[in-house]
């Protein structure tokens, strides 16, 4: 069968948790995915975008890692912002390797006639509408998906007494997780749109909103977490043909 969907993962620690949307959907569709983890290395990164460019393959891309509006972020190697040990960083560069503007509009191209699910933060703005400038079918983006403490930390949530913001950390990557396999799984099999998967996206979203704050009375955090699930699914946008099928 040939190979239709492209799950493109940079290495990175603190977005391993999406591995599990990838194990997820690797064994729902076995036949007709591939799965290219991007190594801490320039040719990893240049054998990412051959692949994503080949015009005989993959007509949905969905790429899970850190962006801004502008780019998206390639991979991060362990030792990245740590002291440089020179001994280290001449036997393995790659522990100290950061490409953190991987795909912007000097290749954009590499999206021409693609179908694209950035799991990214802020993907939403600029690299979206780029993308379709450059060719791209459609290209779903997503606003800031603060899924780390140090994330939560700069939306101010630190100073908020009787808090756990590993708790919060930890319920939005576990919802986000469920939610994004769950919806593209069932958007695949179903053959929906762009636009039908959009509104799964919502539709299981508020379930989870509902959840927190229904049946977690006894989680002091469920507000905040449902505030940030709301924030997630409302960012959620959509460039380009809304009706596109996922695959076709």
């Amino acid at each position: 069968m040939e190979k239709q969907l492209l799950i493109v993962h940079p290495y990175d620690k603190s977005t391993s948790f999406l591995e599990r949307i990838k194990n997820h959907l690797q064994a729902k569709f076995p036949d007709s995915s591939h799965y290219f983890n991007i190594k801490p290395n320039d040719f990893s990164h240049e054998e990412c975008l051959s692949l994503i460019s080949d015009a005989s393959k993959f007509k949905l891309v969905l790429f899970m890692g850190h962006g801004k509006s502008s780019c998206l972020y390639g991979a991060k190697g362990d030792y990245y912002g740590t002291m440089e040990n020179l001994e280290v960083k001449a036997e393995a560069p790659e522990k100290y390797f950061y490409q953190d503007n991987f795909i912007n509009e000097d290749n954009l191209h590499v999206f021409s006639d693609k179908k694209i699910i950035s799991l990214s933060c802020n993907s939403n703005g600029q690299i979206g509408r780029k993308s379709i400038e450059y060719g791209a079918r459609v290209f779903l983006g997503f606003g800031d998906l603060p899924t780390s403490i140090e994330e939560l930390k700069e939306q101010g949530e630190e100073s908020r007494s009787g808090i756990s913001l590993s708790k919060i950390e930890q319920a939005l990557k576990t919802e986000i997780n469920d939610i994004i396999k769950k919806s593209i799984v069932i958007g695949i099999n179903k053959k929906y749109s762009f636009s039908e998967l959009v509104d799964l996206i919502h539709f299981l979203t508020n379930q989870k909103i509902s959840h927190y704050l229904v049946n977690q009375k006894k989680i002091s955090e469920r507000k905040l977490i449902a505030n940030y699930l709301y924030t997630f699914k409302k960012e959620i946008k959509i460039y380009g043909n809304k009706e596109e099928k996922l695959l076709q």
